[in-house]
């Protein structure tokens, strides 16, 4: 089984609206802002209560198409996050955040991963059999970061990534996750359909999605536990890396609160 966090180490503080530092217009949280609700401070660990730490997935991608697409919004991306979490819950962070590959053992400590970029993600056979034990023993991936034409249109980023998980899973697909899913509600109340994607054609790196254009799906077992979600036509990664930069606005806020939400629902399920 995928090493765990107790419920009694995930003690939310249920009513934080926002990410402190999301309109400050710098990519770094500043250190003099205090959180928007009073929290008492982490607890800290003990030996049956384990606690979270990032995982950024390192991969292949495939050659001359983008070097290093794991790495993308690396490492701020997960500094920023880790300071949102500890601000915003009390959850205890139990180290810096980690990269690995797949294939490490490692993964099996670590109850849930971040895979950015998976529209050049290259796996093989060994991968493949890593990540479905991961998956199968209890473990949650959150993929990131890619985008085509819009809602109702994939294109070759989609069919790169799904043409990779259903190595995975040959027998299982991605489930659109309406409003309704408690995912949306677990911390933060988020809808989905009325989010902002930082793909949203802000400023000059962004894109052209509308509200309805960013989908989550989520990969379910047989028991109905959810074990992998998707962003797609949206990147979180970006709006944890620029809260309140490259003109995102409340598409970074809504990044952070869907990661945060993501994360409990994982430690929770």
């Amino acid at each position: 089984m995928i090493r765990s966090t107790t419920i009694a180490s995930v003690v939310l503080v249920i009513g934080t609206a926002s990410v402190p530092w999301a309109d400050t217009g710098t990519s770094e949280p500043p250190r003099d802002v205090a959180a928007t609700s009073a929290v008492e401070p982490a607890p800290q660990a003990s030996p049956g209560d384990l606690g979270y730490q990032f995982v950024r997935v390192r991969y292949q991608s495939y050659p001359g198409r983008r070097r290093n697409a794991w790495a993308t919004d690396y490492p701020t991306a997960e500094e920023n996050l880790h300071e949102a979490i500890e601000r915003t819950t009390l959850l205890y962070l139990e180290g810096p955040p980690l990269v690995l590959p797949l294939t490490d053992d490692r993964i099996f400590e670590h109850p849930v991963l971040y895979l950015t970029e998976p529209g050049y993600w290259m796996t093989d056979d060994e991968e493949v059999a890593y990540l479905k034990k991961y998956l199968d023993r209890g473990g949650f991936l959150i993929i990131d970061d890619f985008h085509d034409y819009g809602r109702g249109r994939v294109g070759p980023q989609w069919n790169n990534m799904y043409d990779n998980i259903k190595q995975v899973f040959p027998d299982r697909e991605p489930v659109e996750l309406t409003a309704e899913h408690p995912i949306w509600s677990i911390y933060y109340d988020i809808d989905p359909d009325a989010a902002i994607s930082t793909k949203n054609g802000g400023g000059r790196f962004g894109m052209r999605f509308g509200p309805l254009d960013d989908v989550y799906y989520g990969i379910f077992d047989d028991t109905g536990r959810m074990m992998v979600v998707i962003c797609y036509n949206q990147d979180i990664g970006d709006g944890w890396e620029w809260p309140g930069g490259r003109n995102l606005g409340e598409a970074s806020t809504v990044s952070f609160q869907m990661a945060i939400n993501f994360i409990i629902y994982a430690l929770t399920h």
